[in-house]
Parts: C-alpha cells; sequence; structure tokens
C-alpha cells in the first residue's frame, strides 16, 4: 500500500455516463466513499491515511453522525483518535458510557476530515449513477461532476449505490454458536476488524466477508457486518490496497493489508484479558493471528490467557505449519510446561539461529522484548512470553496467506 507498510452494469447506466462525457467537470481519485456514515468517513480516512487520493461523498453536510451502541466496546483505531479529539474539544475524559450525539459526533468527523492529506470531502451531492469503467468505477454525482475511482465504497445506509450499479449485497458470513471455536476455519487468519457479536469466536471478521462478487466494489455492511470505525476502517485499508497496486479485491495482500491496519492501532482480533494499550498488544495480535496460540471462549468473552503455560501438544500441530522441520524437534521435545529454555532450543532449531540468542534474549528482555519479571530459562514459559519470543525471532505473521487463511509458500 501503502504510506507506512509498503511506501454487471446496465446499458442505461453506461448511456448515461457518455451522455454527461465532454463537459462535465471529470475528477479522478483511488478510491470514492459515499456515505457520511461511522464507518464511511473511517473508510476515507484510512484510505487516505494509506496514501491514495480518497474522495468521500455525504448528500448532507455532515449533520449527524450516530455511532452504534458496540462502538465503544474498544478504543483501537480511529475510534481511539475519534475519543481523543472529543477530549480535546470538551476538555475532559471520555467516559466509558458517555453517549455523543449525532450532531456531536458529526462535528468532529467533519472537522478531522477537513485536515487529511488525500481526502477531499463533497458534501450536498449524491451518486446519480454509476458504471464499471475498466477495472474501475465512473460515477455521476447529481451536480453533474463525474468522478472515476479504481474501487468504490458503498457506506450507504441502504446500499443505494450498490443498487445503482445493480449489484446485490447479500450476508457474507454466519454467527457460530456461543463458546464455539470455528477454528477449523481458517478464515480466522484474515481478520481484518473486530466484531462486536459476542456469540463468534474467534472475535474478528474476515477479510473475505468485505468483498462483493464484482471487483473494486465494497459493500459489507448488512445485518451480519455493523457499520462502524472498524469495519470502515478495514473497508479502507482494503480499498486503498487494490488502487495504491492497480490490482483487484480477488488478488489482496492479507497480512499487508492486516499491517497496515495494525500499524494505525486498528485491533484485528479482541481478547477480553488483554488491553488496548498493552505494550505487547500487536505481537499477541501477530500470533493469534497465525494460530499458533489460540484463543478460548467462555460464557460470551473470548480469552488470550496471557500468564497460562503452554504443552508442546497445544502448539505442534500449528508450528508444523508454519515450519515443517519442526516435527524434527517435537520428535525428541514434550513437556506439559515448556521451559522458556526449551522454548528457545524450538526457535533456535526453526530460526537457525545458535546460543547468541540467548544472550540476546536475556540483554532485551526487560527492553526491547518489554517483558516482565526476570529472565529465568528453567521455569514455564507463559503465553504472553511465547507469543513475543516466536513473534520476534520465527516470525510466522510473514508467512502470507490467501483469502480462505491458507498458508501460501
Amino acid at each position: 500500500m501503502i504510506r507506512k507498510i509498503f511506501k454487471g452494469v446496465c446499458v442505461a447506466s453506461v448511456c448515461l455516463l457518455l451522455c454527461f462525457d465532454g463537459y462535465a467537470q471529470k475528477i479522478k481519485a483511488g478510491v470514492l466513499v459515499v456515505g457520511g456514515s461511522s464507518a464511511g468517513v473511517a473508510a476515507a480516512i484510512q484510505s487516505a491515511h494509506s496514501g491514495v487520493k480518497t474522495i468521500l461523498i455525504d448528500k448532507g453536510n455532515f449533520e449527524s453522525i450516530v455511532l452504534p451502541s458496540d462502538e465503544g466496546q474498544t478504543r483501537s483505531g480511529i475510534y481511539a483518535n475519534f475519543i481523543k479529539r472529543v477530549e480535546s474539544a470538551q476538555k475532559y475524559p471520555v467516559t466509558k458510557n458517555q453517549v455523543f450525539s449525532p450532531s456531536f459526533a458529526a462535528t468532529i468527523f467533519k472537522a478531522w476530515a477537513d485536515t487529511v492529506k488525500n481526502l477531499t470531502v463533497i458534501t450536498r451531492v449524491s451518486v446519480t449513477a454509476i458504471a464499471k469503467d475498466g477495472k474501475g468505477w465512473e460515477a455521476i454525482l447529481s451536480n453533474k461532476q463525474i468522478v472515476k475511482a479504481d474501487v468504490v465504497v458503498d457506506a450507504t445506509q441502504d446500499n443505494y449505490v450498490a443498487s445503482l450499479a445493480s449489484l446485490k449485497v447479500v450476508d457474507t458470513i454466519k454467527n457460530s454458536s456461543p463458546d464455539s471455536l470455528p477454528y477449523a476455519d481458517n478464515k480466522y487468519r484474515t481478520g481484518v476488524a473486530i466484531t462486536p457479536s459476542a456469540n463468534t469466536f474467534p472475535v474478528t471478521i474476515p477479510v473475505s466477508a468485505f468483498i462483493g462478487a464484482t471487483d473494486n466494489f465494497l459493500a459489507p455492511w448488512n445485518r451480519q457486518i455493523i457499520a462502524t470505525t472498524a469495519t470502515g476502517q478495514a473497508a479502507g485499508a482494503i480499498a486503498a490496497f487494490c488502487s495504491f497496486f492497480k490490482t483487484t479485491t480477488k488478488t489482496l495482500n492479507v497480512r499487508m493489508i492486516q499491517s497496515e491496519l495494525m500499524s494505525f492501532g486498528s485491533q484485528l482480533m479482541r481478547f477480553d484479558d488483554v488491553a488496548e494499550k498493552d505494550t505487547n498488544a500487536m505481537a499477541i495480535q501477530n500470533i493469534a493471528l497465525t494460530g499458533i496460540l489460540k484463543g478460548r471462549a467462555v460464557s460470551g468473552k473470548f480469552y488470550f490467557m496471557p500468564d497460562s503455560n503452554i504443552s508442546t501438544d497445544e502448539i505442534m500441530i500449528p508450528v508444523k505449519e508454519y515450519s515443517s522441520r519442526s516435527q524434527i524437534w517435537f520428535l525428541d521435545n514434550k513437556s506439559e510446561k515448556l521451559s522458556l529454555k526449551e522454548t528457545l532450543s524450538l526457535i533456535k532449531f526453526i530460526a537457525s539461529r545458535g546460543n547468541e540468542l540467548d544472550r540476546e534474549v536475556t540483554k532485551g528482555w526487560s527492553t526491547s522484548l518489554k517483558l516482565p519479571g526476570k529472565f529465568d530459562p528453567a521455569r514455564p514459559v507463559t503465553r504472553l512470553e511465547f507469543a513475543v519470543l516466536f513473534n520476534a525471532f520465527v516470525r510466522p505473521f510473514n508467512v502470507s496467506v490467501d483469502l480462505a487463511g491458507v498458508l501460501k509458500r
């Protein structure tokens, strides 16, 4: 993408576009976002932050933005930035149960959007026609301007733009029952936004849920995917990726999009026992998205259990997926409580490291690795320590996955 990480159409619509060609003002953009909802604004801000020229259209003038009741479950990504701006405006901290009026939320978002580089906001206009234009799209606005964009994000409440393009919007994910762990479906590895639903575990929405049948047109919001800043931010990163690399939604680089989102503070998998501001939150996110360490659902909550211990049986199968040669190590090593020494032995075996790794870990334990307590190789390793060490020295998150979450070699 992108600055931080990787600096069928009806005949009538086509005719309408051609009729305006030649005398209407044409605007070119990488991403066109339609709809001034919290999801729409978040999509536009993320797309622009990712280095892509973006246009946000609102049929009103940002008079109101209704934030879903689930919005404040976590303070991460664009929503966390929104909270900071609210606190700056009201001069006191936002409380957990504070409710924002639609007009106040709109004022904050509008002022923010007006300052974002690469983002143009056009208000008091609507899309009157839209048609496929090569790999991208061409839209006619009610003010007779024409916008040519690589990707369209329909953030309208009723999927109005999708209906103009004769596209059918359907539910693309299914909820699981409480206390279930659908880890058999590897799509969790492609998660790009947390879901507020307490009935879906792991608590993440796969990237495929954002992709429709038509290339480079995103309209994911329905009864399954709630329009929030988190889902909007995900849509913005996906759209920006396609525009930046001049590709389509069928050829997404999942890990690159996930990394871009996390670099802007987005939370991709939620654990009820890991704070958003935890210094090792990103390492936990990375390892969780590989499936090497899996969460546990209990009574409607999802836990990472950072202080718990690990057995070799727990990690053997997922580690083998990322390193086939690790099976030799597991043949010779069995433990109910994996020690720090055994963890480093496994890392040395997989990453072809020597005893210098021990010195590196000892020196960086509380500094670069930011791990609590003292380094004692004889004691059992915690899930937090394993996640940080594996993320730093094995880097399984760097292994690419396809849209189904299958590892790509």
